[in-house]
């Protein structure tokens, strides 16, 4: 196979393969999830046995998931060695510190939707607002992405998180009539 055979093409055809360390990577997530899938699926009952057991099609899945991870791994393993002397194939990528923030900034986010017990109610004429956790956690997770990834100045962020913590907050409680959490 010539190395134009191995080119895998994704949204950006210049792309090419991941590198080693982030095929790794991957292959670590895929594997425990897929082991975690498995783990559940024999917790699941089988009342007629084991060819008619609930938890019999997820765990085949997941067994596939972790044959795929593994698959994943020894292939990024392989190019690893096959590079030349002095390529440092585990370089992460330029950005991957800012997609690991991401990340991070995001699982904050949804934690503090679940966890963070903020309510206040104010009135604007007849119209009663509730602020709740919601608006609180999104309205600083956008400031907070919109400040490290886009602009450096803070009113502009200020007024775009404002703008849409509030379009949103009013659709839902005055159009769809959802409270958000």
């Amino acid at each position: 196979m010539t190395e134009k055979e191995k080119t895998v093409l994704s949204e950006d055809p210049n792309a090419g393969l991941a590198t080693p360390v982030m095929d790794l990577v991957t292959a670590g997530v895929i594997g425990a999830i897929g082991i975690w899938f498995a783990i559940e699926s024999l917790r699941l009952p089988t009342p007629g046995g084991l060819i008619t057991a609930p938890g019999l099609l997820p765990f085949l899945t997941a067994g596939s998931l972790v044959v795929m991870a593994a698959l994943l791994a020894l292939a990024a393993l392989r190019r690893r060695r096959g590079q030349a002397a002095g390529e440092t194939a585990f370089e992460l990528p330029p950005d991957f510190r800012r997609s690991l923030l991401l990340g991070a900034i995001l699982a904050v986010y949804v934690a503090a939707l679940q966890f963070l017990p903020v309510a206040a109610a104010m009135r604007i004429g007849s119209l009663r607002l509730v602020i709740g956790s919601f608006e609180v956690a999104t309205f600083i997770a956008i400031v907070t992405v919109l400040r490290i990834f886009w602009r450096p100045v803070l009113w502009p962020c200020l007024a775009i998180a404002f703008g849409w913590v509030a379009f949103l907050s009013l659709v839902f409680r005055l159009v769809f009539e959802i409270q958000l959490p």
